[in-house]
């Protein structure tokens, strides 16, 4: 009796022990996981706190809306919604403009004043409204003075024999060549489009006369273009190739011309012309295609003088915005 009273209670003992064990491992099981659970919050909430924050507003100078949505889902209710391509975001007529390479976009800009020791190494070749510089007595700082009455781009291409009222009978093409000028000045045209009808011809010469010309002063010689002036409405009545609008569209193929050869382009009628792209009734002589020797002129001086190619060596005036 002794001896297995001892033994049951062995057992009893034993038994106990071993749930005894299994609980404490099972506790010991639960707290390695809540620990691991603990350590993983604490480590998502830092990586969440040092992770940049996204902001709510495109930053500053970020264009909205310059990428295409990514293709969409089907909607609500199970509506299937419009599938995008990827690429430029499809935009609806209207919606922008496009400014048209036109003459306004082509011309000089106003840039500050220069001197008149700008033109000391520029030379003037044109008809006879540049004839007027010297029977006005212009100054235009000592430059060279090609003007010829009736003169028009095939006169220079056809080395014609024209004539200047101080220097006599000459080739204008061998004057320019001899002088070799750093600047030239062109404004011819008025004579050439009096008739109606010869704007092709007149075009298709002018190209000609810049290819000439270019070759004959090399490369380092600024060529300036200048548009055709507008004239009184009275004087275009008797002349239909100078109506307004006939010069406009002449104007704006000259300007894309002069352009696709590398030279510059200046705008007269931003001095010349009135609102209705007449000749201004004060800059007008008294034929209305002229220019009268005080306001006439003043203007396309002044304007000259404010419309030059950029060059960090040029005589700028006090108080312009290169001058040093």
């Amino acid at each position: 009796m002794g001896i297995s009273h001892e033994y049951n209670y062995a057992r009893r003992r034993a038994k106990q022990r071993s749930k005894y064990g299994k609980l404490k491992l099972a506790a010991c099981v639960a707290a390695i996981l809540l620990l691991s659970l603990a350590i993983t919050a604490i480590l998502e909430t830092a990586q969440r706190e040092a992770a940049p924050a996204v902001p709510d507003t495109l930053p500053s100078g970020t264009v909205e809306g310059i990428l295409a949505p990514l293709p969409m889902q089907p909607g609500e209710g199970g509506a299937a919604a419009e599938v995008l391509d990827f690429g430029p975001a499809r935009q609806s007529p209207g919606a922008y403009t496009v400014r048209a390479y036109d003459s306004s976009v082509i011309r000089q800009p106003a840039t500050g004043q220069v001197d008149l020791s700008y033109f000391a190494d520029a030379a003037f070749l044109g008809d006879s409204l540049t004839v007027g510089f010297t029977d006005y007595d212009i100054n235009l700082g000592g430059a060279l003075i090609c003007g010829y009455i009736g003169a028009g781009p095939d006169t220079i291409v056809n080395r014609m024999t024209v004539n200047h009222m101080t220097r006599g009978d000459e080739i204008a093409l061998d004057v320019l060549a001899a002088a070799q000028p750093k600047k030239l000045y062109i404004l011819l045209g008025t004579n050439t489009l009096t008739t109606a009808g010869a704007e092709d011809r007149f075009l298709t010469y002018y190209g000609a006369m810049l290819d000439t010309l270019r070759e004959t002063l090399g490369q380092d010689c600024v060529i300036y273009v200048q548009s055709i002036p507008p004239v009184r409405p009275e004087a275009a009545a008797e002349r239909p190739g100078l109506t307004s609008g006939n010069l406009r569209n002449v104007n704006e193929q000259l300007a894309k011309l002069t352009d696709s050869k590398g030279c510059v382009y200046l705008d007269l009628w931003e001095a010349l012309a009135d609102g209705e792209g007449n000749l201004k009734a004060v800059c007008a002589a008294p034929d209305g295609v002229h220019l009268s020797a005080g306001n006439g002129y003043g203007a396309w001086v002044n304007y000259l003088r404010s419309h030059t190619l950029y060059a960090a060596g040029s005589p700028w005036t006090a108080g312009s915005a290169f001058a040093q």
